[in-house]
């Protein structure tokens, strides 16, 4: 059946909100501005404070759902389903998981690629599956270990390509300077995977490409932090009947709330060669509000993370509800191809031809493991679709996501 114009929207809405998600993150993280007290020229490196930004974006998928209610108040509108009494106390371990999860996640998104960010988080698959039969009692199929089993030959080939990428391996430090000085203006044409201040000294006693790797290594890291998020809310969160948007809007304020608080602590804990702004500490939060300051063009993608990912959520579960979960996660796919074929357009990374292969790799191991196999072998074999119903069977065992599948 042709989709409609509706269904069309949908689907367009949820793959460009979802690239501009990580394109607007990578897009601040390139640029360079003067900070607080006259400091020098640094790049923009503040990632838990942009994990504040996206807990708001989806802290205003709240209001998306009031209204939402107030409008099927006055009409039959099964979009928002009578809603069960629930503790909103239960969305904060999961909260917890995404708020460690993601400031990872933007921590790693300063030392690697966009597309290597965005290919490298399906192993959260992988993680998902493991915990599902551990914690959940889960049992896996014969085709979904072996989905598990390509993805980590993806994200080996993935992380091989950084590793044996030219264009990492040439960059001495005083080229990523003045490359980085000719960005500072656009944060367009050089990926600022150093600052000008503590990022300096990593750079000279690390290689760059072993730098990106150490970024590849900690995406990696978060996704174990997503999938004991997914199975937190499967276990106690979605026998509840929430609407989505409500869960990914109470799981915004928490996140919003504990990540704001955090950031004076952070202020004042010193970080070494890992901190990217000139105090040397975790976060420094006035220092980001100097340089967007000095560098208006730092808000706007700002701006555009935190919108997009509101977008993308809304955009997301409506997809699940008008077409399927399926349609989804292959959207979602599209959307890696959109920002690595950006990334290349706008300069911020070189082609490597591995990444290819373990791009394709990670797609044949996602579309095992979500059962995408079996619609195909029922047309050969009975020359008709599977039912439906595999649609609807699959949990964590398929291609559930997490609540507020937007870092």
């Amino acid at each position: 059946m042709a989709w409609t114009k509706y269904q069309l929207f949908l689907a367009g809405l949820m793959l460009v909100t979802g690239s501009i998600n990580t394109l607007s993150a990578k897009w601040a993280d390139n640029f360079m501005a003067e900070g607080c007290g006259g400091s020098k020229e640094h790049s923009f490196q503040h990632p838990f404070l942009q994990a504040v930004g996206m807990f708001l974006g989806e802290f205003s998928c709240l209001a998306a759902f009031y209204l939402l209610r107030c409008r099927a108040a006055g009409q039959s509108d099964s979009s928002v389903d009578p809603q069960q009494p629930f503790n909103p106390l239960l969305f904060l371990p999961p909260a917890l998981c995404d708020m460690t999860g993601t400031s990872l996640m933007y921590v790693a998104l300063n030392m690697t690629s966009a597309s290597s960010f965005q290919m490298l988080r399906g192993a959260v698959i992988i993680f998902t599956g493991l915990f599902s039969v551990a914690f959940l009692g889960r049992r896996l199929v014969l085709s979904q270990w072996l989905g598990i089993l390509a993805t980590i030959a993806g994200l080996v080939v993935v992380g091989l390509a950084d590793l044996l990428s030219k264009h990492d391996s040439q960059h001495k430090l005083s080229e990523v300077i003045t490359g980085a000085a000719r960005g500072r203006d656009t944060g367009l044409p050089y990926p600022a995977l150093s600052s000008l201040g503590a990022q300096h000294r990593l750079i000279q006693a690390l290689p760059c490409a072993i730098y990106q790797a150490l970024g590849d290594l900690l995406i990696i890291m978060a996704q174990i932090i997503v999938a004991i998020q997914m199975v937190l809310e499967e276990k106690f969160v979605y026998k509840h009947n929430v609407h989505p948007l409500r869960a990914v809007g109470t799981e915004g304020l928490f996140g919003f709330v504990i990540l704001s608080l955090l950031l004076v602590p952070m202020y004042y804990i010193p970080a070494g060669s890992f901190s990217g702004n000139p105090r040397g500490t975790l976060e420094d939060a006035l220092d980001a509000f100097c340089q967007v300051g000095q560098q208006p063009l730092i808000a706007v993608a700002l701006l555009g993370n935190i919108s997009s990912i509101a977008f993308f959520n809304f955009a997301g579960i409506s997809v699940t509800k008008e077409l399927s979960a399926t349609t989804r996660m292959v959207l979602d796919s599209l959307r890696t191809v959109v920002i690595w074929a950006l990334s290349l357009a706008l300069g911020w990374e070189a082609f490597h031809a591995l990444q290819i292969l373990g791009f394709l790799i990670l797609l044949i191991g996602t579309a095992l493991y979500n059962g995408l196999h079996r619609p195909l072998l029922g047309r050969l074999s009975r020359g008709r679709p599977l039912a439906e119903e595999s649609e609807q069977e699959r949990l964590l065992g398929g291609t559930r996501t997490p609540i507020n599948d937007a870092s």
